[in-house]
């Protein structure tokens, strides 16, 4: 920060004196006191910075390895001490994985019987064909648009006789017309009820009637309107639904329909639309049950969540006739339970995933009767094991060297922050550069930094309660005190170790306590000496990073340790913190000083305006003086 007045001045004209310089030669002087400040609030800054560094990294470390969400990484479940290989012979009929308690070898198994879901489908087709009553048969020179599963035909029209004429005439019957367009047997052109009826079959779904490029009295003279569809529409609203359905729909006296599927009760509105319906069953838990509408068929179905037996789906009708109208009025076909012969043994179960010794099935296509079934085997997946610890041991050392740089690293006083005047005379690159060298060495043997290192490593080094192993004999060690407790893996013997006592693995790592289970930011001295005993290795990290950098204050109200000293971007330690708070002491201290510098300099300016002032007068008593000593001579 620069002392700069901002009032336009002319000075010097009488005492020939530079005195925009002396000014600043003399402030200069004043400033210096300004420039620690500045300094040191920079040092500042930069050291909450370079603590918070160490909170994204012990945070992100954490997340990775001990947060429950992150399933790939995750290292306190049992699963990431006791994987398996599982194979099946027969994928397309049965899948099965390994659980935590799993043991190797192999199994028998054939499916019998899936389990499906109660089901509540639409005992016909919901939609109204296309219908019209014909009004002029002189149609030739005319044409429609016909659209069948996207794909549209024009159509060209004839004179006709009659209605059987327009429909049956073998050379240019609307009939025979469509069948050359789209294939014999998709489209069904018929006679109801005096009227032109069209509809398909065949596994065709919808079809659509629109204006030809020759105008519109074709399909007008059909009494057809454009854009007829033989296919409700999910966006429709259920007024305009009511007029779609072969069936009527009957709204109450308030224009609503309501209904209950299982222990949800519905009502909609006639300006509630298909999809909205749609969503509120899907969506509600009570009703437990998915509710769709098949293009193809023409039909809805209400579809039970729960498989299995048992009475899943239950449909009544509370008023108005919404379920009638789109055909369902009750279940029309019951769910069964799963069946499946294991190891010899009948196994039934609601679901076609289920857990038998530890194993979980998931079966997917019953055998024939005659077939022998399939083989799932499972094997130790020491390398998915190994896998894990390496990730770990790569982590870790990371943050050690982390440690161990910014605790090592020497503060170099020749780089001190610079003014906003010597940035201004640098390159950007060398600004960058000399910034590297000042921020170096402002945490060297921080005591914050430190603790947590040596805690880190004397939680794997300390044996746990109860378990007969340690990092050592498993194949982990840190080869010398210059490694600085880095971790290092003998990969033939924590192999050995995996395989020959895969428990004791485990415990080593994710042991919990017994005596004090769970982490709270309260505990007492003598829980945390008995917790941190019986607790695996990775419990002891994760509740050592936590005791750093937890967000949830304790009984006294302080976060974790880190925080409380850099806080963190996002939280409220951000600007509360011990660092944050000195940040703004600096600000106020500066403030006031430059306050008192502005008016130092404005009192140097006045004193020179003053001897500019008494300049001026002698300078004129001297012409006056000079002046009569000429008029003497």
């Amino acid at each position: 920060m620069s002392i700069i007045n901002p009032n336009f001045r002319i000075t010097g004209l009488a005492s020939g004196l530079d005195t925009e310089q002396m000014v600043k030669d003399l402030m200069a002087v004043e400033r210096l006191p300004l420039t620690r400040l500045e300094q040191q609030r920079q040092l500042t800054e930069w050291r909450q910075e370079a603590y918070r560094e160490f909170t994204n990294a012990l945070r992100g470390f954490k997340e990775k390895f001990f947060d429950i969400t992150k399933r790939t990484t995750y290292l306190l479940s049992d699963n990431a001490f006791k994987a398996f290989k599982v194979t099946s012979t027969g994928e397309d009929y049965v899948t099965a994985t390994g659980t935590s308690t799993s043991a190797a070898g192999s199994h028998s198994i054939k499916v019998i019987q899936l389990a499906t879901a109660d089901k509540a489908v639409s005992n016909a087709p919901v939609s109204k064909p296309v219908t019209g009553e014909v009004t002029d048969f002189n149609l030739s020179g005319q044409s429609i648009l016909v659209s069948l599963d996207g794909v549209t035909r024009e159509i060209e029209l004839s004179s006709y006789d009659d209605l059987a004429d327009l429909i049956e005439d073998p050379v240019n019957g609307l009939q025979k017309l469509i069948d050359d367009a789209f294939g014999n047997g998709k489209i069904i052109v018929s006679e109801s009820s005096g009227k032109l009826q069209l509809s398909t079959v065949g596994g065709a779904s919808r079809l659509q009637l629109s204006y030809g490029t020759k105008g519109t009295k074709g399909l007008d003279s059909l009494g057809i309107s454009n854009g007829a569809t033989n296919r409700i529409s999910i966006n429709s609203t259920l007024i305009a639904l009511k007029d779609q359905l072969s069936e009527d729909l009957i709204f109450d006296e308030d224009g609503n329909v309501s209904f209950k599927i299982n222990n949800a009760s519905f009502t909609f509105s006639e300006n509630d639309t298909l999809s909205n319906v749609m969503a509120a069953i899907n969506n509600s838990a009570e009703a437990n049950a998915t509710f769709k509408y098949d293009e193809v068929t023409d039909t809805f179905t209400i579809t039970a969540k729960q498989t299995g037996a048992g009475d899943n789906i239950r449909i009544s009708e509370t008023s108005g006739s919404f379920l009638s109208a789109i055909g369902i009025t009750g279940v029309t076909s019951e769910g069964v339970d799963a069946i499946a012969e294991i190891d010899g043994e009948i196994v039934t179960r609601s679901s076609n995933t289920f857990t038998v010794n530890d194993i979980e099935y998931t079966l997917r296509k019953a055998h024939v009767p005659e077939s022998d079934g399939e083989t799932i085997t499972l094997e130790q997946n020491v390398d998915a094991v190994v896998d894990n610890i390496k990730t770990f041991v790569e982590e870790y050392n990371k943050l050690v060297d982390m440690f161990v740089t910014k605790l090592s690293e020497k503060y170099n006083r020749s780089y001190l922050p610079l003014s906003q005047e010597q940035k201004e005379a640098m390159s950007d690159r060398e600004v960058e550069l000399w910034e590297e060298r000042a921020k170096t060495g402002l945490l060297r043997n921080d005591s914050i930094l430190q603790k947590i290192q040596s805690d880190m490593r004397m939680a794997l080094i300390e044996p746990v309660e109860g378990v007969s192993i340690n990092l050592s004999s498993i194949g982990i060690t840190s080869r010398s005190y210059q490694d600085n407790g880095k971790l290092h893996i003998d990969e033939d013997k924590l192999r050995q170790a995996i395989i020959n006592r895969p428990d004791e693995v485990k415990d080593l790592f994710k042991q919990q306590s017994q005596t004090v289970p769970s982490y709270t930011r309260n505990l007492k001295a003598d829980e945390r000496n008995v917790r941190y005993k019986e607790q695996g290795l990775f419990w002891r990290l994760s509740d050592i990073i936590e005791d750093n950098i937890s967000i949830l204050r304790d009984d006294n109200g302080r976060k974790g340790i880190l925080l409380e000293k850099a806080g963190m971007e996002g939280d409220t330690s951000e600007f509360n913190s011990s660092l944050s708070k000195d940040i703004s002491s600096f600000d106020e201290r500066i403030s006031e000083l430059y306050s008192k510098l502005l008016a130092k300099e404005e009192g140097y300016y006045r004193q020179f305006a003053e001897l500019e002032k008494y300049m001026n007068q002698m300078n004129a008593q001297m012409d006056w003086l000079f002046s009569q000593l000429s008029v003497m001579k």
